[in-house]
């Protein structure tokens, strides 16, 4: 028997011993995949699909999230969105399932960079959010580098520069943390390139340290492109000293050209010395430098708006030249590309409706045809099908009818239980007024009468005793007026919902929680009802309460995200949590009863020691 059980537990061990091998070896080949996606997108594919076929034999739903993360961030390097969707979102319902958080921050990720790339740009800011809430549950210095890159790059096409530096800074914090060199050179540009406009020295700067980085990892192309920045920097009409400073960084970029030997550059290169000699006045050089750009122009690596580009540049310096003749021909080019490429999109336009129109004719056709065919069965049997379907339509309403009735008093119920919440509300904010308007008018007038009192007792005695429970009783007084005034409507109808929150922030502060608000847009609920606002107010202010008293939390979130007329209001804290399954107390029952009075959806993520999320969605 023992000798039985020995060689069932060796069998055992082996097997163990086999499976974390497997696992061992996913996880080579996906820190494989990671060092080659943006060099070698082949070799990424190998190591891909290597990985996927070895956990086919392992058969674990936690790698094949991984697994699908990574076809989709190869699909995407490719260009090829459609798959990259397909597979985001299948990784999506595997990490769900085996929470997997990484994957859940990779996921929206992803997702955002989707609505980012479509213009969808609330879309993506919600995405984003999503991604920050599973990033602190499980922190990567790399995808907050990420997370602050895109979030950035959000502010910069909403012009908001301040906030996208701030968040590139950001960016750059985590990547040096992370030790990602290629994203702190990437943090350096987008820095740089978001200050041109506002510091073009200070842009400098941020150009030199992401050109020490390229040269470092030995990224021509990059050096190139940081080069050409730098010039177009100093490119200035009004200033020689600046012009002159452009043309080093222009020599500069040349010579790294002839390291790259890729030709099509040669179109950015020419087209800044044109610029440079434009600046200067110097107009048989820039004419010659913007013709040869203008003759490397290639049609399959440039973008058209170039090409418009330096069309226009040769018709100002042929004019500026007196060359009429030859600035009138770019002038009637330019116009013909214009025109052609209006006429182009009229056609594409023209030829995807007249395709759509024979295949609608076709179909007409067709479908005569076959109701020609029918028409004939239907006729010989018409009686018999009309008695069926009166039958049928008798059978129909009269379940319908049913159906109604049962509809109607279900409708009744529910607006009568309604009714019952908006009476109870009501009763309640009538009985807060009155609170307030006693705690108001009474006792905190009775303690100043009482301070005052004290005051004329002490004015020849000077007891320092007197003059410490006179301060106590301003404290008192305060404390109680504070009260009235949480309690008072009057007070509510005064304040934007904004105000209101971060009056209830700063009370959270007050009792020593790191508090944080985060409205997008500022101005989403100003314009909202009395009683939406009061509820609103009421639910927050109740959720707070309960986080100071159970959660023994240090810090709180409050967000409040707008996408066209749905609204989502989140709070968050990092407490003890809750079991959710367990008996509901009054502050959340009440709550419950002010969200259906304006059909609020709840949501409660929560579990014991990993803190609370509360989200409500609804719409205005």
């Amino acid at each position: 028997m023992k000798k039985k059980l020995l060689i069932f537990f060796i069998i055992l061990n082996n097997i163990f011993v086999f499976a974390q091998k497997k696992i061992e070896k996913l996880d080579r080949l996906f820190d494989k995949f990671s060092s080659v996606i943006n060099k070698d997108s082949d070799s990424a594919f190998y190591y891909c699909n290597q990985a996927a076929v070895l956990n086919k034999k392992i058969g674990n739903d936690y790698y094949a999230s991984r697994c699908f993360i990574l076809y989709a961030a190869y699909y995407y390097h490719i260009g090829n969105n459609r798959k990259s969707k397909d597979y985001n979102e299948k990784a999506f319902l595997y990490a769900k399932k085996t929470n997997n958080i990484s994957a859940l921050y990779r996921v929206h990720n992803l997702r955002g960079v989707f609505f980012y790339e479509k213009g969808e740009y609330d879309k993506a800011f919600n995405e984003y959010q999503k991604m920050q809430y599973y990033l602190e549950k499980s922190p990567d210095n790399k995808y907050y580098a990420i997370l602050y890159l895109n979030f950035g790059n959000l502010f910069i096409d909403k012009g908001d520069t301040l906030a996208a530096l701030k968040n590139y800074h950001l960016t750059t914090q985590y990547s040096i943390l992370a030790k990602d060199t290629a994203r702190i050179l990437t943090s350096y540009i987008v820095i740089a390139n978001a200050l041109q406009d506002k510091n073009s020295k200070k842009a400098n700067e941020y150009y030199e340290k992401a050109f020490s980085l390229a040269k470092l990892t030995n990224d021509k192309q990059e050096q190139f492109n940081i080069r050409l920045n730098q010039s177009n920097i100093f490119l200035d009409p009004t200033d020689s000293s600046k012009n002159e400073k452009a043309l080093v960084f222009l020599k500069k970029t040349e010579a790294l050209l002839k390291q790259l030997n890729d030709k099509s550059l040669y179109f950015y290169l020419n087209f800044n010395y044109g610029a440079y000699y434009m600046n200067k006045n110097d107009i048989k050089n820039a004419i010659n430098y913007y013709e040869s750009a203008y003759k490397e122009y290639n049609i399959e690596r440039i973008p058209i708006t170039y090409k418009l580009e330096i069309l226009k540049n040769l018709i100002k310096i042929y004019k500026k030249d007196n060359n009429y003749q030859d600035s009138y021909e770019y002038q009637t080019l330019f116009y013909r590309i214009k025109d052609s490429l209006f006429t182009l999109e009229k056609e594409k336009n023209y030829n995807h409706l007249l395709a759509k129109y024979e295949v609608e004719k076709k179909n007409n056709q067709i479908q005569l045809l076959s109701k020609e065919n029918e028409l004939q069965k239907v006729r010989k049997t018409r009686m018999y099908f009309i008695l069926g379907l009166m039958i049928i339509l008798l059978i129909l309403g009269y379940f319908l009818y049913k159906n109604k009735l049962k509809s109607q008093q279900k409708l009744n119920l529910k607006q009568l239980e309604l009714n019952r919440t908006k009476n109870l509300l009501e009763g309640q904010s009538k009985e807060r007024n009155r609170l307030a308007k006693e705690l108001h008018d009474g006792i905190a007038g009775s303690l100043a009468g009482i301070n005052y009192m004290l005051d004329k007792e002490n004015g020849a005695l000077r007891n320092n005793n007197i003059l410490i429970i006179q301060k106590h009783i301003n404290t008192l007084h305060e404390e109680i007026r504070e009260i009235s005034h949480d309690l008072s409507n009057n007070f509510l109808e005064e304040k934007t919902f904004y105000q209101l929150i971060n009056h209830l922030a700063k009370q959270n502060e007050d009792n020593g929680i790191e508090t944080n608000t985060l409205f997008f847009p500022e101005n989403a609920l100003d314009n909202i009802s009395e009683e939406l606002k009061t509820n609103l107010y009421r639910i927050v202010q109740e959720l707070l309460v309960n986080i100071r008293k159970h959660a023994f939390a240090s810090k709180t979130q409050i967000s409040v995200t707008q996408q066209e007329n749905f609204i989502c209001l989140m709070i968050e804290d990092n407490g003890k949590g809750f079991n959710i399954n367990g008996t509901k107390g009054i502050g959340l029952k009440n709550i419950e009863e002010r969200l259906k009075v304006f059909d609020a959806n709840l949501e409660i993520d929560t579990s014991v020691n990993n803190g609370t999320t509360i989200i409500i969605n609804f719409s205005i």
